[in-house]
Protein backbone atom coordinates (compact mmCIF):
# COMPACT_ATOMS: atom_id res chain seq x y z
CA UNK A 1 0.00 0.00 0.00
CA UNK A 2 3.08 2.23 0.84
CA UNK A 3 4.53 1.50 -2.43
CA UNK A 4 0.97 2.26 -4.28
CA UNK A 5 1.10 5.62 -2.64
CA UNK A 6 4.53 6.79 -3.28
CA UNK A 7 3.82 5.87 -7.31
CA UNK A 8 0.70 7.72 -7.46
CA UNK A 9 2.36 10.22 -5.75
CA UNK A 10 5.21 10.75 -8.29
CA UNK A 11 2.25 9.98 -11.22
CA UNK A 12 0.22 12.45 -10.26
CA UNK A 13 3.74 15.11 -9.65
CA UNK A 14 4.60 13.89 -13.21
CA UNK A 15 1.03 14.61 -14.68
CA UNK A 16 0.70 18.23 -12.72
CA UNK A 17 4.18 19.35 -14.17
CA UNK A 18 2.73 18.26 -17.50
CA UNK A 19 -0.52 20.70 -16.75
CA UNK A 20 1.78 23.49 -15.58
CA UNK A 21 1.25 26.44 -18.27
CA UNK A 22 4.17 27.59 -19.97
CA UNK A 23 4.69 30.31 -22.62
CA UNK A 24 2.04 32.46 -23.41
CA UNK A 25 -0.43 33.24 -20.40
CA UNK A 26 -2.80 35.88 -18.84
CA UNK A 27 -0.18 38.76 -20.21
CA UNK A 28 -1.31 37.70 -24.27
CA UNK A 29 -4.41 38.93 -23.53
CA UNK A 30 -3.05 42.17 -22.97
CA UNK A 31 -0.54 43.56 -25.56
CA UNK A 32 2.07 44.87 -24.18
CA UNK A 33 0.94 44.58 -20.33
CA UNK A 34 -1.39 47.70 -21.39
CA UNK A 35 -4.60 47.29 -19.07
CA UNK A 36 -3.59 43.69 -17.70
CA UNK A 37 -4.48 45.59 -13.65
CA UNK A 38 -8.25 45.54 -14.86
CA UNK A 39 -8.13 41.71 -15.28
CA UNK A 40 -10.31 39.95 -12.98
CA UNK A 41 -7.51 37.74 -11.75
CA UNK A 42 -5.20 40.05 -11.02
CA UNK A 43 -4.41 40.95 -7.29
CA UNK A 44 -1.86 43.51 -7.66
CA UNK A 45 -0.39 45.50 -10.45
CA UNK A 46 2.60 48.16 -10.57
CA UNK A 47 4.60 49.36 -13.49
CA UNK A 48 6.13 52.57 -12.32
CA UNK A 49 4.38 54.77 -14.88
CA UNK A 50 2.18 56.86 -12.45
CA UNK A 51 3.58 59.86 -10.48
CA UNK A 52 7.23 59.95 -8.69
CA UNK A 53 9.06 57.80 -6.81
CA UNK A 54 7.52 59.24 -3.73
CA UNK A 55 4.12 58.34 -5.02
CA UNK A 56 4.98 54.24 -4.62
CA UNK A 57 4.16 54.38 -0.97
CA UNK A 58 -0.08 55.27 -2.12
CA UNK A 59 0.38 51.99 -3.64
CA UNK A 60 2.77 50.00 -1.25
CA UNK A 61 2.37 49.46 2.46
CA UNK A 62 6.25 49.55 3.34
CA UNK A 63 9.02 51.47 0.83
CA UNK A 64 12.90 51.83 1.82
CA UNK A 65 14.98 54.25 0.16
CA UNK A 66 17.40 55.44 2.58
CA UNK A 67 18.40 58.85 2.52
CA UNK A 68 16.38 58.85 -0.71
CA UNK A 69 19.35 57.71 -2.54
CA UNK A 70 18.16 54.12 -3.53
CA UNK A 71 15.21 54.14 -5.75
CA UNK A 72 15.25 56.12 -9.16
CA UNK A 73 12.99 55.83 -12.67
CA UNK A 74 14.60 54.90 -15.19
CA UNK A 75 13.65 54.58 -19.24
CA UNK A 76 15.06 51.58 -19.48
CA UNK A 77 12.06 48.99 -20.13
CA UNK A 78 11.62 45.42 -21.21
CA UNK A 79 11.29 45.15 -25.39
CA UNK A 80 7.58 44.70 -25.32
CA UNK A 81 6.38 46.52 -22.65
CA UNK A 82 3.80 49.11 -23.29
CA UNK A 83 5.51 51.95 -20.72
CA UNK A 84 8.37 54.08 -20.39
CA UNK A 85 9.80 53.86 -17.18
CA UNK A 86 10.64 51.06 -14.98
CA UNK A 87 12.13 51.58 -11.40
CA UNK A 88 16.10 51.17 -10.06
CA UNK A 89 17.50 49.95 -6.73
CA UNK A 90 20.69 50.74 -6.08
CA UNK A 91 23.03 49.78 -2.99
CA UNK A 92 26.08 51.84 -2.52
CA UNK A 93 28.45 50.44 -0.01
CA UNK A 94 29.06 52.28 3.61
CA UNK A 95 25.66 54.01 2.86
CA UNK A 96 22.63 51.48 2.68
CA UNK A 97 21.85 48.06 1.73
CA UNK A 98 19.84 48.84 -0.55
CA UNK A 99 16.09 49.17 -0.36
CA UNK A 100 12.73 47.23 -0.74
CA UNK A 101 8.73 47.89 -1.60
CA UNK A 102 6.36 45.95 0.28
CA UNK A 103 2.59 45.13 0.25
CA UNK A 104 0.19 42.89 2.02
CA UNK A 105 -2.20 40.95 -0.39
CA UNK A 106 -5.15 41.14 1.71
CA UNK A 107 -7.01 39.23 2.33
CA UNK A 108 -4.52 36.79 0.92
CA UNK A 109 -5.31 33.47 -0.87
CA UNK A 110 -3.83 29.91 -0.98
CA UNK A 111 -2.14 30.19 -4.98
CA UNK A 112 -0.28 32.92 -6.29
CA UNK A 113 1.74 33.85 -9.29
CA UNK A 114 4.07 36.44 -8.97
CA UNK A 115 5.37 37.85 -12.83
CA UNK A 116 8.02 40.20 -13.06
CA UNK A 117 11.01 41.68 -15.13
CA UNK A 118 14.12 42.33 -14.15
CA UNK A 119 17.61 43.58 -15.09
CA UNK A 120 20.68 43.26 -13.89
CA UNK A 121 23.40 45.92 -14.03
CA UNK A 122 26.05 45.31 -16.73
CA UNK A 123 28.96 45.64 -13.19
CA UNK A 124 26.14 43.95 -11.20
CA UNK A 125 27.60 41.59 -8.60
CA UNK A 126 26.31 39.25 -5.94
CA UNK A 127 23.84 40.16 -3.76
CA UNK A 128 22.17 39.09 -0.49
CA UNK A 129 18.52 38.84 -0.81
CA UNK A 130 16.12 39.27 -3.89
CA UNK A 131 12.18 39.18 -4.22
CA UNK A 132 10.25 36.82 -2.16
CA UNK A 133 6.29 36.12 -1.47
CA UNK A 134 5.24 34.91 2.05
CA UNK A 135 2.23 34.69 4.26
CA UNK A 136 0.74 34.71 8.07
CA UNK A 137 -2.23 35.87 10.18
CA UNK A 138 -2.81 39.59 10.11
CA UNK A 139 1.03 40.54 8.29
CA UNK A 140 2.31 43.94 9.70
CA UNK A 141 2.17 46.71 7.16
CA UNK A 142 6.01 46.42 6.90
CA UNK A 143 7.99 43.19 6.35
CA UNK A 144 9.43 41.48 9.42
CA UNK A 145 12.86 39.44 9.31
CA UNK A 146 13.31 36.01 10.95
CA UNK A 147 16.57 34.71 10.05
CA UNK A 148 17.31 32.21 12.06
CA UNK A 149 14.63 31.27 13.20
CA UNK A 150 11.91 27.74 12.24
CA UNK A 151 8.69 29.55 11.63
CA UNK A 152 5.66 29.04 13.46
CA UNK A 153 2.28 30.29 11.44
CA UNK A 154 4.69 32.37 9.01
CA UNK A 155 6.32 31.13 6.19
CA UNK A 156 8.20 32.94 3.25
CA UNK A 157 10.02 32.00 0.06
CA UNK A 158 12.67 34.23 -2.07
CA UNK A 159 13.32 33.48 -5.64
CA UNK A 160 16.95 35.03 -6.07
CA UNK A 161 20.55 34.96 -7.41
CA UNK A 162 22.89 32.48 -5.11
CA UNK A 163 26.60 32.96 -5.90
CA UNK A 164 26.95 28.75 -6.16
CA UNK A 165 24.92 25.31 -6.70
CA UNK A 166 24.61 22.98 -3.86
CA UNK A 167 23.54 20.28 -6.26
CA UNK A 168 26.88 18.39 -6.59
CA UNK A 169 29.41 18.23 -3.96
CA UNK A 170 31.81 20.32 -4.10
CA UNK A 171 29.41 22.98 -4.65
CA UNK A 172 29.60 24.95 -8.17
CA UNK A 173 30.43 28.36 -8.07
CA UNK A 174 29.15 31.02 -10.74
CA UNK A 175 30.31 34.30 -11.91
CA UNK A 176 27.93 37.15 -10.31
CA UNK A 177 24.80 37.50 -10.32
CA UNK A 178 24.69 33.70 -9.73
CA UNK A 179 22.10 31.42 -10.61
CA UNK A 180 18.25 31.40 -9.79
CA UNK A 181 17.14 29.40 -6.71
CA UNK A 182 14.20 29.57 -3.78
CA UNK A 183 15.43 30.20 -0.43
CA UNK A 184 12.42 28.99 1.59
CA UNK A 185 11.14 29.66 5.43
CA UNK A 186 8.32 27.47 6.62
CA UNK A 187 7.40 25.30 9.39
CA UNK A 188 9.17 21.89 8.28
CA UNK A 189 12.56 23.50 7.26
CA UNK A 190 15.70 21.71 8.17
CA UNK A 191 18.71 22.82 9.94
CA UNK A 192 22.27 23.98 8.02
CA UNK A 193 24.15 22.10 11.82
CA UNK A 194 23.85 18.79 10.90
CA UNK A 195 23.24 16.01 7.62
CA UNK A 196 19.82 15.26 8.63
CA UNK A 197 18.77 18.53 9.22
CA UNK A 198 18.34 18.74 12.85
CA UNK A 199 19.60 21.49 14.52
CA UNK A 200 18.47 25.06 16.66
CA UNK A 201 19.27 27.80 14.39
CA UNK A 202 17.64 28.04 10.59
CA UNK A 203 18.41 29.66 7.43
CA UNK A 204 16.78 29.71 4.32
CA UNK A 205 16.46 26.40 2.37
CA UNK A 206 18.01 25.89 -0.38
CA UNK A 207 15.82 24.23 -3.98
CA UNK A 208 16.83 24.93 -7.28
CA UNK A 209 17.12 23.06 -10.36
CA UNK A 210 19.68 20.09 -10.83
CA UNK A 211 20.60 22.21 -14.31
CA UNK A 212 21.34 25.84 -13.00
CA UNK A 213 19.74 28.65 -14.41
CA UNK A 214 22.55 31.06 -14.74
CA UNK A 215 21.02 34.71 -14.27
CA UNK A 216 22.53 37.62 -17.44
CA UNK A 217 23.48 40.67 -16.61
CA UNK A 218 22.28 43.84 -18.81
CA UNK A 219 19.50 42.07 -19.56
CA UNK A 220 15.89 42.13 -19.00
CA UNK A 221 14.56 38.54 -17.59
CA UNK A 222 10.97 37.62 -17.01
CA UNK A 223 10.71 35.95 -13.49
CA UNK A 224 7.50 34.10 -12.19
CA UNK A 225 6.92 32.29 -9.12
CA UNK A 226 4.13 30.13 -8.32
CA UNK A 227 3.32 29.30 -4.67
CA UNK A 228 0.61 26.67 -3.58
CA UNK A 229 -0.44 26.49 -0.04
CA UNK A 230 -1.25 23.03 1.24
CA UNK A 231 -5.00 22.03 1.15
CA UNK A 232 -5.42 21.17 5.25
CA UNK A 233 -3.54 21.29 8.20
CA UNK A 234 -2.26 17.77 7.76
CA UNK A 235 -1.25 17.63 4.42
CA UNK A 236 2.02 18.52 2.69
CA UNK A 237 0.66 18.83 -0.57
CA UNK A 238 1.84 22.40 -0.90
CA UNK A 239 4.39 23.41 -3.51
CA UNK A 240 6.22 26.07 -5.05
CA UNK A 241 7.53 26.98 -8.76
CA UNK A 242 9.39 29.05 -10.95
CA UNK A 243 9.67 29.99 -14.73
CA UNK A 244 12.10 31.80 -16.76
CA UNK A 245 11.27 33.79 -19.81
CA UNK A 246 7.81 31.99 -19.56
CA UNK A 247 9.70 28.88 -19.62
CA UNK A 248 9.00 25.77 -16.85
CA UNK A 249 12.32 25.83 -14.81
CA UNK A 250 11.03 24.19 -11.37
CA UNK A 251 9.02 22.74 -9.04
CA UNK A 252 9.12 21.34 -5.81
CA UNK A 253 5.44 19.55 -5.15
CA UNK A 254 4.88 16.00 -4.14
CA UNK A 255 6.57 13.31 -6.69
CA UNK A 256 7.41 15.81 -8.81
CA UNK A 257 11.11 15.75 -8.69
CA UNK A 258 13.08 13.01 -6.60
CA UNK A 259 15.68 13.66 -4.66
CA UNK A 260 17.70 13.87 -0.91
CA UNK A 261 17.67 16.06 2.14
CA UNK A 262 21.31 17.03 3.00
CA UNK A 263 21.06 19.35 5.75
CA UNK A 264 19.23 22.21 4.21
CA UNK A 265 19.17 21.74 0.64
CA UNK A 266 17.03 19.30 -1.65
CA UNK A 267 19.62 17.39 -3.64
CA UNK A 268 17.84 16.27 -6.64
CA UNK A 269 18.79 12.81 -7.58
CA UNK A 270 16.10 11.34 -10.18
CA UNK A 271 17.43 7.54 -9.99
CA UNK A 272 18.25 7.09 -6.85
CA UNK A 273 16.53 9.97 -4.77
CA UNK A 274 13.09 9.78 -3.04
CA UNK A 275 9.97 11.68 -3.97
CA UNK A 276 9.82 15.00 -2.96
CA UNK A 277 7.45 14.91 -0.15
CA UNK A 278 5.57 18.61 -0.66
CA UNK A 279 5.56 21.28 1.54
CA UNK A 280 3.40 22.10 4.32
CA UNK A 281 3.46 25.65 4.42
CA UNK A 282 0.76 25.84 7.39
CA UNK A 283 -0.34 24.15 10.45
CA UNK A 284 -3.31 27.01 10.66
CA UNK A 285 -5.34 27.53 7.72
CA UNK A 286 -5.66 31.47 8.15
CA UNK A 287 -2.31 31.49 6.77
CA UNK A 288 -2.37 32.57 3.17
CA UNK A 289 -0.12 34.02 0.68
CA UNK A 290 -0.44 37.28 1.88
CA UNK A 291 2.89 39.31 1.49
CA UNK A 292 5.11 40.70 -1.47
CA UNK A 293 8.62 41.96 -0.57
CA UNK A 294 10.17 43.16 -4.04
CA UNK A 295 13.86 43.32 -1.70
CA UNK A 296 17.28 44.78 -2.99
CA UNK A 297 19.61 43.58 -0.28
CA UNK A 298 22.95 43.69 -0.79
CA UNK A 299 24.78 43.31 2.49
CA UNK A 300 28.55 44.10 3.38
CA UNK A 301 29.07 40.23 3.13
CA UNK A 302 27.83 40.17 -0.30
CA UNK A 303 30.12 43.54 -0.91
CA UNK A 304 32.94 41.46 0.51
CA UNK A 305 31.96 38.26 -2.00
CA UNK A 306 32.48 40.41 -4.68
CA UNK A 307 35.78 41.57 -3.65
CA UNK A 308 36.83 38.15 -3.50
CA UNK A 309 35.59 37.32 -6.76
CA UNK A 310 36.89 40.51 -8.77
CA UNK A 311 40.70 39.08 -6.76
CA UNK A 312 40.12 36.30 -8.56
CA UNK A 313 39.09 37.10 -11.80
CA UNK A 314 40.72 40.35 -12.86
CA UNK A 315 39.34 40.25 -16.27
CA UNK A 316 36.00 40.34 -14.65
CA UNK A 317 33.93 43.39 -14.95
CA UNK A 318 32.09 44.04 -11.56
CA UNK A 319 31.35 47.01 -9.07
CA UNK A 320 32.31 46.45 -5.78
CA UNK A 321 30.84 49.85 -4.54
CA UNK A 322 27.68 49.58 -5.85
CA UNK A 323 25.07 47.25 -7.29
CA UNK A 324 21.69 48.21 -9.41
CA UNK A 325 18.81 46.33 -10.53
CA UNK A 326 16.14 47.57 -12.30
CA UNK A 327 12.48 46.10 -11.94
CA UNK A 328 9.46 46.45 -13.84
CA UNK A 329 5.71 45.14 -15.24
CA UNK A 330 5.17 43.26 -12.12
CA UNK A 331 1.89 41.22 -11.69
CA UNK A 332 0.23 39.38 -8.97
CA UNK A 333 -2.33 37.08 -10.01
CA UNK A 334 -4.54 34.03 -9.42
CA UNK A 335 -3.69 32.34 -12.74
CA UNK A 336 -0.31 32.06 -15.03
CA UNK A 337 0.53 35.11 -16.39
CA UNK A 338 3.43 34.70 -18.57
CA UNK A 339 5.81 36.97 -20.33
CA UNK A 340 4.55 40.08 -22.07
CA UNK A 341 3.28 39.66 -25.59
CA UNK A 342 3.47 42.49 -28.46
Amino acid sequence: MALALVLAAVLAGQFEWERLPEGPGLAAKYPGDAGIEGDPAVVFAENFESGEIADLRQRWHNVSDQGGKVLAGSDSVPEASSGRRSLSMTATRGENQGGHLYRVLAPGHDRLFLRFYVKFAADNGFNHHFVSLGGEIDPPPYPVGRAGLRPVDTWNSGIEPAAASYQTVPSRGFPPPGIWHFYTYWPEMRSWQNADGTGTSFYGNDFEPKEPAAVPRDAWVCVEVMVKMNSSPDSSDGEQAFWIDGKRVARFAPGSVRGTWVRDVFRIDEENGQPFEGLRWRRDMRVKVNKLWLSHYVSETAFERNDGYAGRHPDFEINTRSNTVFFDDVVVSTEYVGPIEK
